[in-house]
């Protein structure tokens, strides 16, 4: 006598079971993984990569008493030195320039509220629909509002306030400012004398007897 469940015997009841828990066995673990879940593993992870990145770049800063050690100003004894100055010192503190160009960034935002304020508006609402949200419809005034279209209204709200911010001006501004500073710095610090043109990267050519 067979016994039955339903419209099922127990014979196949548990031959359906096995199968079952032999297709639960084969997903792997990131398949039970959301796409919201993918997507914050994949902000964390450019996030984790940056931080490496400045992690790398501050190891490679050169002492700031060295940086800004006014002995070593002097003034160029021609083009020939002014280029090998250059070379020499872009080199050797790359990683001091970056800190301050950043610098001059931080600076230009801090002194402009307008700008700190579009800033931290788009900050705030990317975080809101990308992470708190996690890219999910959100119920505004009474409708459905997809991530998609937050983000076209977010942008169509940060360009009038970035215009009126002056962000072109300010960009300009931060360009403009970092290649005067760190070339007159470049320029201004006298190479050390046992340093020779082979090291500095270029076979110099004399200019002054041209």
């Amino acid at each position: 006598r067979v016994e039955s469940v339903g419209y099922y015997s127990v014979a196949q009841v548990r031959i359906m079971s096995s199968m079952m828990a032999d297709k639960t066995d084969e997903f792997e673990p990131f398949t039970m993984i959301s796409p919201e879940g993918r997507n914050m593993a994949g902000i964390m992870g450019r996030l984790k990569a940056s931080k490496e990145w400045l992690q790398g770049k501050h190891a490679g800063v050169r002492p700031w008493a060295e940086f800004v050690n006014v002995r070593n100003l002097s003034k160029p004894k021609g083009m020939a030195d002014v280029t090998r100055r250059a070379l020499y010192n872009l080199q050797r503190f790359q990683s001091n320039y970056l800190f301050v160009f950043l610098g001059l960034v931080i600076y230009c935002i801090v002194t402009n509220p307008t700008l700190l304020f579009a800033i931290a508006f788009c900050l705030s609402a990317w975080w809101f629909i990308s992470i708190k949200n996690q890219g999910e419809n959100i119920n505004l005034f009474g409708r459905e509002t997809s991530a998609k279209e937050l983000y076209t209204a977010v942008v169509v709200i940060a360009i009038p306030l970035f215009y009126f911010a002056g962000a072109g001006t300010a960009v300009f501004w931060i360009v403009g400012a970092s290649v005067v500073v760190i070339l007159l710095h470049a320029v201004a610090m006298a190479v050390p004398e046992q340093i020779t043109d082979e090291e500095v990267g270029v076979v110099m050519e004399d200019i002054s007897a041209s």
